[in-house]
């Protein structure tokens, strides 16, 4: 997939370039929770690179679903502080979106300076994909930049519709996100290891079965794993999973059982307490007052034999309830197992919930790629297209 792309930045000097990050992070007590691996800061990288640049960067994003409402609570005032952080320059906040206070602000920039606008998503056509919101916003730039992977699955104002006003470009966290995963196909390096946990089999279903054809093997860990585990009618006490998976499980167990590989033991424990006793089971033994919050020690030998020679690896959510440090111990080795394959393999690594665990270990940079993308990644992996790529 060939995506325009500033790979020159001799012409930037003055330029006014309107940027698309996203930096939809969680705000606690006022601040940005961002980690040095986080969207923010990776999206701060491309920013940086302009202002050097001499370019007059006005940045946009928006702030969880305020609905087309100007809500003091999803002000993006906090995403600026952090932001100057990590420039080590002000950044000037704007109050609106759009409209004659926005013009000044942007008229009053200088080279190297930058501007962020307030939340998109405070006015409702942003996610609406209104041409007249994309013309407002063009009015503001000399030129588009696209730095946001994780939100190229939407067809938004400020990602979509904004192409067909202004020569736009991809950033550069966009384009190696998007190279990196291209490599995924028919030619894709085997043996191809899919590694699968966290929830939701709904958008994970999809993914395997537009790869189930390369794939040498299924890795399933997490509440994916005890869904199977009921389709295959064994009892998994309280432990959580997604009903409607079950139906869905069971088709993959009648046509790919020899790909799909499940936990063959598990952790249980009666209390989500930290300090909780935990029980090593089979699957066929998890007590009624028990759940299901890890893989056990043989299950994690299992999936580290079928990763040792791997030549593509993609992984997707956690293979136990990590917000529980003791409860992520299978996930942090299969993490350690994958991050070991890389130079000898594609290793692509996604989720929100995946990068706290590689964090955690030291090994955010220690995969070929380790995605920014949520949903967006979830969709490309599954074949579909990408509105904000498409549009580039």
């Amino acid at each position: 997939m060939k995506l325009r792309e500033l790979k020159d930045g001799a012409h930037l000097k003055g330029k006014r370039v309107l940027v698309r990050i996203d930096a939809n992070v969680p705000i606690v007590k006022g601040r940005a929770k961002d980690s040095p691996h986080g969207r923010i800061a990776r999206g701060a990288v491309g920013i940086n690179w302009l202002l050097q640049r001499g370019a007059r960067v006005i940045v946009m994003t928006h702030l969880g679903s305020p609905n087309g409402k100007h809500i003091s609570a999803y002000s993006v005032k906090p995403i600026a502080k952090r932001l100057a952080g990590l420039l080590g320059t002000r950044v000037k906040l704007t109050r609106s979106v759009v409209g004659e206070d926005v013009t000044k602000a942007v008229k009053a920039l200088q080279d190297g300076e930058v501007l962020l606008l307030e939340n998109l998503r405070f006015d409702p056509r942003e996610t609406q994909n209104a041409p007249s919101f994309a013309e407002a916003l063009a009015k503001l730039g000399d030129m588009y930049v696209n730095d946001a992977f994780a939100v190229s699955h939407r067809a938004h104002a400020s990602v979509d519709a904004i192409t067909s006003e202004l020569p736009s470009y991809a950033g550069a966290l966009l384009m190696n996100e998007i190279s990196v995963l291209s490599r995924l196909g028919k030619r894709s390096k085997r043996p191809f290891v899919l590694a699968l946990g966290g929830l939701k089999m709904t958008t994970k279903l999809p993914i395997i079965e537009h790869y189930i054809s390369q794939l040498d093997c299924v890795l399933v860990g997490g509440a994916l794993a005890t869904a199977f585990f009921v389709a295959q009618g064994k009892a998994v006490g309280r432990s959580v999973y997604e009903e409607e998976a079950i139906q869905s499980a069971r088709r993959l167990l009648k046509r790919f059982s020899e790909k799909i590989v499940l936990p063959t033991d598990v952790v249980v424990v009666s209390s989500l307490r930290r300090d909780a006793k935990r029980r090593v089971v089979t699957p066929e033994t998890v007590r009624e007052n028990e759940r299901v919050v890890d893989i056990g020690p043989k299950s994690v030998k299992a999936f580290e034999e079928r990763l040792k020679d791997a030549k593509t690896i993609v992984w997707n959510g956690p293979f136990g309830y990590c917000e529980v440090a003791p409860f992520c111990a299978g996930t942090r080795e299969v993490a350690k197992a994958i991050a070991s394959r890389t130079g000898r393999a594609l290793t692509i690594v996604g989720g929100g919930d995946t990068l706290p665990v590689v964090e955690s270990l030291g090994l955010a940079d220690k995969f070929t790629l380790l995605s920014t993308g949520g949903a967006a990644l979830l969709q490309f992996l599954s074949g579909e297209p990408l509105p904000g790529v498409e549009a580039l």
